[in-house]
């Protein structure tokens, strides 16, 4: 789907489908350099095909065709929808919502046996979201993360 949304991502390319849906596009029209390009990537993406007459036609069927995203992998259910292309596109507000969130992220980014510097805590963290400092201080403050004292280690605290 994101390949779909990214080829009509193009105003001239989105200008040229809609004229080939509408059949409203002159055989001379495509003849350019620019038409050309957009074309090719509307006939790779299967958003129109090319009939044996040579005339154009928009494929409908590609969109039944392609399915959703599946939900990240290993991610629960109720926050699927927190996450786009692997990564945390918002915190929850709701702080239970929340400390699910990051006891899920602690769970799969982080071993129980081991301490962490802070530089590899925020890398562990940048992974998923660019935010790091809002995700240490709220894993510790939910009890997620235990950083030590002086605040040079982080280790997450059993379950």
């Amino acid at each position: 789907m994101d390949q779909l949304l990214a080829a009509l991502a193009d105003p001239e390319r989105l200008k040229l489908y809609a004229r080939i849906v509408l059949d409203d596009l002159p055989p001379r029209d495509e003849d350019s350099d620019a038409a050309r390009k957009h074309l090719g990537r509307l006939l790779a993406t299967g958003l129109v095909e090319r009939l044996p007459d040579g005339s154009l036609r928009a494929d409908p069927a590609v969109f039944r065709r392609t399915r959703p995203q599946e939900p990240q992998s290993g991610v629960p259910r109720r926050l699927a929808g927190f996450f786009a292309g692997g990564r945390l596109t918002t915190i929850p507000v709701r702080p239970a919502v929340r400390r699910e969130l990051l006891a899920h992220l602690t769970g799969t980014l982080f071993e129980s046996e081991r301490s962490y510097s802070e530089p590899e805590v925020n890398e562990a963290f940048r992974t998923v979201h660019d935010d790091t400092s809002a995700l240490r201080r709220y894993c510790v403050e939910n009890g997620l993360l235990v950083r030590e004292r002086d605040g040079s280690r982080y280790r997450r605290v059993a379950a």
